[in-house]
């Protein structure tokens, strides 16, 4: 199979859409376990960043929105959850500067680390430590992020950059 997502200047494209089965059972999973709706889970959400003159293309591998509030970003990445999980919390926060999701999750489709993207912590290493959605919707009611400032942005923006561009 080969994705292509046509940026503004590039064109990225993937031939072997390697976790593909690992996204379809997530997604089953949210959905059949938790409660999400289908509507509200997005696949291979692009994330175009710019660092000094470099431009970086990246994906969220599914993103969940509920109540029209981003809750909940999930990448699946080759190798270490743990060594992974910062890049993680960098693209949560940067999908949505202003309103960032609470939940972001790191996986190799085998091993999980549920983090919540203000404090940085691990919360879980299983996705039901993930919130149903009826949780969600109650948790999102009282979730008052506060949005990045630009510096913060700038901060992210470097590590996601180092972690996805180099990394």
């Amino acid at each position: 199979m080969m994705i292509t997502c046509n940026c503004a200047e590039t064109t990225c494209e993937i031939q072997d859409d390697a976790f593909k089965a690992e996204r379809k059972a997530i997604r089953n999973f949210l959905v059949e376990k938790k409660g999400y709706l289908p509507e509200e889970i997005k696949e291979l959400v692009p994330l175009v960043i710019e660092v000094g003159q470099k431009r970086l293309y990246t994906m969220i591998d599914l993103l969940v929105n509920v109540a029209e509030k981003p809750a909940i970003v999930i990448r699946i990445n080759e190798g270490s959850v743990v060594s992974r999980e910062r890049g993680t919390i960098a693209a949560a926060r940067l999908i949505s500067p202003d309103a960032q999701p609470p939940f972001c999750v790191q996986t190799n489709g085998e091993d999980f680390s549920i983090i919540d993207t203000i404090t940085k912590k691990c919360i879980s290493e299983s996705l039901e430590g993930l919130p149903s959605r009826q949780e969600m919707l109650i948790f999102l009611n009282s979730f008052k992020p506060k949005p990045l400032t630009p510096k913060q942005i700038d901060v992210e923006k470097k590590i996601l950059f180092f972690y996805d561009g180099v990394g």
